[in-house]
């Protein structure tokens, strides 16, 4: 673990203010006009200087086009707090990440400082994408670069950062999700691509991220990830025992869903009942359910399918739960 530390600090304060006071003052003290303007003009300076501070501190306040899906629940991303683009909309390159953060309810807006500087180059170059992830002070930063997982994380809003790296071998290739449920336990769902097919696994971290470990979803004592038709997946925790993945699927209309009620522990797969006119679909989403409170939630599925003149057609369906997930029922247009 590397320890990084850089701080970029505007200072205006009080005891600034008092110490250019005493000066002026003692300044003033004198006959000579002179002095009297040299004071004065001392003192607008300062406080011109503060000013041209404030307005290039406003210029952050409307960053970039952030690198997030329509369908994110408002607990994905504190909008607030913490913002993040890519230049050039570059989801692989850890310079052309950049994070913003306010102290003001989002009224303005500060660039973070990244330690890209201290990083070899080969040790993200080769990475698919860059996964941010917010929470209060703490952020996380991840890649893949096969066979080893990078995190770059801060406890203190960016003062401060550590730098880990954790081997998981055939675990994954590039990151679909990453999620923290406490500042010490995470989730990451990976994707390995292949011919035609993904490959999905779990990891699992109980120390802020410098360690990980592979989670069995289906609970077959053969498991090696989860192989799917599809190019899309997703996973929400709705705190630390509830927990919810989907994937797409390309051959049919159903979704891949699995959900946890044991923090991970052990996990059943959701089946939906799907309309037979639905029978020569694909999904296209990996969509997971959005829940009112505990018990009411909605999952929304986009389906495409050939309509009578075989043009493709897309259609929408909306399941409903009333019991936290247990059972879905499809709604009624």
């Amino acid at each position: 673990m590397i320890k990084i530390s850089k701080r970029e600090d505007i200072i205006c304060n009080n005891k600034k203010i008092n110490w250019m006071y005493n000066v002026v003052k003692e300044v003033l003290g004198g006959v000579s006009m002179k002095k009297i303007f040299i004071g004065l003009l001392i003192l607008t300076l300062f406080f011109s200087g503060c000013q041209i501070n404030v307005k290039n501190h406003d210029n952050l306040a409307k960053p970039p086009n952030q690198n997030v899906s329509e369908d994110v629940t408002p607990n994905d991303i504190q909008n607030e707090k913490w913002r993040w683009s890519f230049k050039d909309n570059k989801i692989s390159s850890l310079k052309d990440l950049q994070l913003y953060n306010s102290d003001d309810g989002g009224k303005t807006w500060t660039q973070i400082y990244i330690p890209v500087d201290k990083i070899p180059e080969s040790a993200y170059k080769d990475a698919e994408n860059i996964v941010p992830y917010f929470m209060d002070n703490n952020v996380w930063i991840a890649w893949i670069v096969p066979q080893t997982l990078h995190i770059l994380k801060t406890k203190d809003g960016g003062l401060h950062w550590d730098i880990f790296k954790f081997e998981i071998g055939k675990y994954g290739e590039a990151i679909s999700v990453l999620q923290f449920v406490t500042p010490e336990e995470g989730w990451i769902l990976t994707t390995m691509n292949g011919a035609g097919m993904q490959i999905n696994y779990l990891l699992k971290t109980n120390d802020g991220g410098k360690r990980w470990e592979n989670v069995n979803i289906t609970g077959k004592k053969n498991y090696d990830g989860i192989y799917s038709a599809a190019d899309r997946s997703n996973m929400k925790f709705y705190n630390k025992n509830n927990g919810w993945i989907s994937i797409s699927n390309n051959l049919g209309p159903a979704p891949l869903l699995f959900r946890t009620t044991d923090g991970g522990k052990s996990w059943s797969k959701i089946e939906l009942s799907v309309p037979e006119i639905y029978k020569n679909c694909y999904l296209s989403s990996a969509n997971v359910p959005v829940f009112a409170d505990n018990k009411q939630g909605k999952l929304i599925l986009e389906l495409y399918g050939p309509n009578k003149d075989n043009k493709l057609e897309k259609h929408i369906l909306v399941y409903e739960t009333i019991d936290g997930g247990n059972t879905w029922r499809l709604r009624k247009n």
